[in-house]
């Protein structure tokens, strides 16, 4: 897990607060029509017509 307090979910209280502090192992992005989504990114109902973009990386 990135340490610090820089990582949104941790500074969103989800990490110690609902999860248990893990390391990442495989690099997951969201994004709505070019716009990333990250904890706390907030959208109007026009901005989600779409599906989002989902690349989660690995080695598969």
């Amino acid at each position: 897990m990135p340490s610090g307090s820089r990582d949104p979910l941790v500074v969103g209280g989800v990490i110690g607060d609902v999860l248990d502090p893990f390391e990442y192992s495989i690099p997951m992005r969201v994004t709505y029509n070019n716009r990333d989504v990250s904890n706390g990114c907030e959208f109007k109902p026009p901005q989600v017509v779409n599906q989002p973009r989902v690349n989660i990386g690995g080695d598969d």
